[in-house]
Order: structure tokens, then C-alpha cells, then sequence
């Protein structure tokens, strides 16, 4: 989650990027073999809360759908629903952790994030943590948890792990694996590598209508923690990032999707309409549409910028593209991370800062301070209607291009009375977040090294 940001409001979540942004060390990434040569496919719901009075008609909700995806797809698919959530910019998935009896082994929501890879959520006991509206893992009410041994290769070789000779918790035994990850805004998580069933799928509510994916994974239990993955329903990170801790890893996979659907709008009725998408991994993975070669930094998934281009008008009458930035040689291409755990794109002041002063010249509003007053966070006093003209085309190595318009350009405020432009500046790191990634499905092969992005197809 190169997380650092504020978050806007989302289940994915928006709130306003207040991202963690993870600087990693290289890791080679591994992804385990499948069964018979053939890789199989899974998917899963991204969720969206709107208030915390609708968590139980969600969770209702949440199982319906996937039993309904479920029968609609081959026994070997996976997919898994998510959503968007409007108040902090998040897209969330839901899962069970554990075994035991459904009391014990409860669902819970966490931030799925291509910035890291280590899957964590918090535990008990939980010190120092952020409040979440779920309560901690207990690993010790989970008949198939196992906590992991410092012989562990996956500790021996962890980039953010250590062994602790001496504790008492979980077991009282001399051998467990700490881990310890800070990111780039100084936030961080701390706590120990256990390893429990994760499921997805249709048994969510507590009915019977099984998983569509039921499998040992390692993960942290955060024992302390002061992050921005968690906030409300948010409980933890699910890694989709590079790197031997991966879900992608350990699930065996080597591609997977998401199309990110823009947040819901209200309607006359004051309602606010509901939006489901999926995160597709293996054979139920979308990666056609326009290609982009990335390389791995550490956990992160990193692709090469090389024009940022500015254009006004509509589309029957638009001005002149404006270049803001261009360049034709490979080494002097601008590393971008994309980062789902991010809600915003950000760029250094050399481009970030002529682009800004492009918009703010050319829009006739008036400039107000976000309610969170991070000056970083750029507003205006208007409507999404007044900004219908204005586009960011971001051009990457290999010829693809990504035009980021409406809402995939701009955002509106929680109150709905002002809209803030979904770039900031970043001198330290160049970050593509969700909400430039909106309406696109972004695919990523990991056996080709290659992301894709379709407007074509949100699958």
C-alpha cells in the first residue's frame, strides 16, 4: 500500500490518500506452481459500505452475490466481489480467517493492495491500533491456525521479518517469526507470520453455500499497528504485491484483475445506487486491452512514464493537446508505481506543478482548502459539470495511454459541494492510484512482466 496518502471515500475506500508508501528492497517474486500444469481461476467481490447502520444488509447482500457469480462461472474460477467506499476512498474484500465454530471464525474487510505484499490483519491482543468497527483475530479460538516457526524459509529470507527467541503469545513457545513493516509516511504495522485458512465465496453470512476459494495462507497478525489501511470496516491489507508473502504466490497464480467502477452517485431520491466489481485471478483474469511492460521494485509493481499531456474543450470542440511533459529516451522515463492501496496519482512538482497551474488557469472556480486541510489536496468550489472538458492523458512505455477525465480526473467531496483534482505532487515517488484507474480493467501478468488497461471491458 505505498500509503502515505489521504483516501477519499471508497471500498476500494476514499478517504484521501493517506497512503502508507512502502520503500521495499528487491525480492524475487514467486508464484507457485499449479496443479497438472494448468492454473485455475478464482474471483472475488470489492466492497463499498456506505453507512455503518447497512453492515448487516451488506453482508446479506455480499453472500447473495457471490453465490450468484459462483453459478455463473466453472467450479475451478475465482472471482471475489468488491466495492467501493465513498467515505475514505477504499475498494475492500471480504474473507473469513480460521477455523471453528462461525462465531469464531467471523468475516471480516480488508484493503486489497498491489503496493505490498504481506497480507495482515489486526490481532489480538491489539495495542497501539487503529479502531476498526471489527474486532481482532484471536488465533487462539481458530482450530487451524499455526503460528510460523523462525526455521520457516519464508521467515529466514523475509525482507521485514526477524525471530523473537522469547514470548508468550500465542504459544508459549521459543520460535516465532516477528515481522515489522513501516511505510513512507512513517506509519507502520508490527506483530508476528501465522499462517490460517482464507476464505472467499459464498459462505460469507453464514449460510452453507461453501467458498469459492479455501486455502492455507501466511499472513500477520498485527499487534500493533497506526496505518490508513484500517479505518471503519477496514481490518487489515490483502498483499497482491510482488514478493515471496504474496496472496498471488501463495494462491499459485501468476495473473489477475479488477475493474474499479466510479463511486456511486446520489439520484433524485437521495439513494445512493449500488456497484459491485470483481478481483479475477488465473484463468478468470482479464489482461487484454493496451500493454504496458513493468519491472519489480521490492513488492512493487513499477511501469515507465514517458508524457503527460493536458487538452481542453469538448469533444466536438477540443483546444490543442498541451504537452507537460515529454521524453523520448528509456532512461529518462519516470517510474510510476501503480498501487491500488493509493487513491491518488501522484507526480513530481516538474510536472505536477505546470499541470496544476494549467487547470487552475483555464477553470473559472474558485480554489477552496479540503476539510482535512492537507494542502496537497487540491479543490474547487463546483461541480463535476464544470470540469466535463478537461482531460490528462498519461503515456507510458510500450505506446499505451491512459486519458483521465471526470471522474477519473477529479472527485467530488463527502458533502457533494465542491470537487478536488485526484492529483497531488510527490517529489520522493511517482504513484498511479485508484482513482485514475477507475472504469479500466488493469490486468497483471506476471509470467510476461506485463499490466494491462481495457476501458473496453470492466470485468
Amino acid at each position: 500500500m505505498a500509503s502515505r496518502y489521504l483516501i477519499l471515500v471508497v471500498s476500494i475506500a476514499i478517504l484521501f490518500p493517506g497512503d502508507a508508501a512502502g520503500i521495499h528492497e528487491p525480492d524475487a517474486a514467486a508464484v507457485a506452481p499449479s496443479c497438472d500444469g494448468e492454473e485455475a481461476g478464482f474471483s472475488f467481490p470489492v466492497i463499498h459500505w456506505k453507512s455503518m447502520a447497512e453492515v448487516v444488509e451488506e453482508e446479506m447482500e455480499l453472500a447473495a452475490t457471490a453465490t450468484a457469480a459462483a453459478a455463473a462461472m466453472e467450479e475451478e474460477k475465482f472471482v471475489v466481489p468488491f466495492r467501493h467506499r465513498r467515505k475514505f476512498s477504499m475498494y475492500l474484500v471480504q474473507l473469513r480467517i480460521g477455523g471453528g465454530p462461525p462465531d469464531e471464525a467471523r468475516s471480516r474487510y480488508v484493503l486489497f493492495d498491489t503496493g505490498d505484499d504481506l497480507s495482515w490483519t489486526q490481532c489480538v491482543p491489539c495495542k497501539n491500533c487503529t479502531r476498526s468497527y471489527y474486532l481482532p483475530f484471536n488465533p487462539v479460538k481458530s482450530s487451524t491456525y499455526h503460528h510460523l516457526p523462525c526455521e520457516d524459509p519464508m521467515c529466514e529470507h523475509g525482507r521485514i521479518t526477524r525471530c523473537q527467541s522469547s514470548h508468550t503469545y500465542p504459544t508459549p513457545d521459543n520460535s516465532l517469526c516477528k515481522f515489522d513493516n513501516r511505510y513512507g509516511d512513517g506509519s507502520k504495522v508490527s506483530g508476528y507470520l501465522g499462517s490460517d485458512v482464507f476464505r472467499f465465496g459464498n459462505g460469507m453470512a453464514g449460510d452453507d453455500g461453501g467458498y469459492n476459494f479455501e486455502q492455507d495462507i501466511v499472513f500477520g497478525c498485527a499487534q500493533e499497528e497506526r496505518t490508513t489501511a484500517v479505518r471503519e470496516y477496514s481490518s487489515g491489507i490483502l498483499g497482491l504485491g510482488m514478493g515471496t508473502f504474496s496472496f498471488i504466490a501463495q494462491a499459485g497464480v501468476d495473473k489477475f484483475s479488477y475493474c474499479a467502477l466510479s463511486p456511486e452517485r446520489r439520484d433524485l431520491r437521495d439513494q445512493w445506487r449500488k456497484t459491485t466489481s470483481y478481483l479475477r485471478f488465473g484463468s478468470h483474469a482479464v489482461t487484454s486491452g493496451k500493454i504496458v511492460p513493468f519491472k519489480q521494485d521490492g513488492a512493487h509493481f513499477i511501469i515507465s512514464l514517458k508524457s503527460v499531456t493536458y487538452q481542453r474543450g469538448s469533444r466536438l470542440d477540443q483546444n490543442q493537446p498541451v504537452p507537460i511533459f515529454t521524453r523520448q529516451e528509456v532512461a529518462e522515463f519516470l517510474p510510476i508505481l501503480v498501487d491500488s492501496g493509493s487513491a491518488l496519482v501522484y507526480l513530481p512538482g516538474l510536472i505536477f506543478d505546470p499541470l496544476l497551474k494549467r487547470i487552475d488557469d483555464e477553470l473559472t472556480l474558485t480554489r477552496v482548502y479540503d476539510p482535512t486541510n492537507n494542502r496537497a489536496i487540491n479543490c474547487y468550489d463546483g461541480e463535476m459539470s464544470d470540469v466535463e472538458g478537461v482531460s490528462v492523458t498519461l503515456g507510458f512505455q510500450g505506446g499505451a495511454e491512459l486519458e483521465l477525465f471526470g471522474d477519473t480526473l477529479f472527485y467530488e467531496g463527502y458533502a457533494g459541494d465542491y470537487i478536488c483534482l485526484g492529483i497531488s505532487i510527490d517529489d520522493r515517488k511517482s504513484v498511479l492510484g485508484m482513482i485514475a484507474q477507475r472504469n479500466t480493467n488493469v490486468g497483471y501478468d506476471l509470467a510476461n512482466m506485463e499490466i494491462s488497461f481495457n476501458r473496453e471491458v470492466c470485468a
